[in-house]
């Protein structure tokens, strides 16, 4: 009989053990989620605005894409002009409510084919100042310090509690700028995608929390019994 007791208890215990470390990994899954959240690149969709971009190929568009934390930074276009006499295209960061900006880089194009493959790695991480713009301007040279008012492609922040306003603000450049447009379609639908790729990860974690918890209280049920 008591042979049997230490059986069950052993039983128990080893029961205990598995809900345990099934709970430490849902734990780390979540962790693991979160902490890839933060380093995952933010990507937006870089196009000729009518009423943002006044300078430049209007066929022009890229991608740009960004690490906050890490500082990273990687903008990728096609049909910009080339630029001569030292002038480069300079990459900001926007708050277009608060006036707010900062110095992503500066790059000029490939003088056969107009394309820009540009990619760096700034000094620190870039502050979460709510940015809910990314512009391209064309300056004099690589070493402006605030944009100009000669804008070219731009985009917009995905999924931003912050909305272009009626009015883009004068960060430096000329009194009179031009008012923004809503986002493209096609940055619309890359938002949509992004979304739905987020309901599905929450939905798993979720069903994964559900299954750690129903399966520990059964597990002390028994226990207890």
């Amino acid at each position: 009989m008591s042979g049997l007791c230490a059986e069950r208890a052993k039983r128990a215990v080893g029961a205990k053990q598995a809900l345990l470390a099934l709970a430490a990994i849902a734990a780390l899954v979540l962790v693991s989620q979160t902490a890839f959240a933060d380093a995952a690149p933010v990507e937006l969709v870089l196009t000729y605005l009518p009423h943002i971009s006044t300078d430049g190929s209007h066929s022009a568009s890229g991608i740009a894409e960004l690490v906050l934390s890490e500082g990273e930074v990687r903008i990728q276009a096609a049909d910009l002009d080339r630029l001569d006499g030292g002038q480069q295209y300079v990459a900001w960061l926007v708050n277009s409510h608060t006036n707010e900006f900062q110095k992503l880089g500066a790059f000029n194009t490939a003088a056969s084919n107009g394309a820009v493959d540009y990619e760096t790695v700034l000094n620190d991480s870039i502050p979460d100042k709510s940015w809910n713009l990314l512009l391209i301007t064309i300056e004099g040279n690589a070493d402006a310090d605030h944009p100009s008012d000669k804008h070219s492609i731009a985009g917009s922040f995905p999924n931003t509690d912050n909305p272009l306003p009626e009015k883009l603000p004068n960060t430096g450049g000329a009194e009179n700028t031009p008012q923004p447009n809503n986002p493209t379609a096609a940055l619309q639908e890359h938002l949509d995608v992004l979304s739905q790729a987020e309901w599905i990860i929450l939905s798993v974690l979720g069903a994964l929390v559900l299954t750690v918890t129903f399966g520990a209280g059964y597990g002390l049920g028994r226990t207890k019994r």
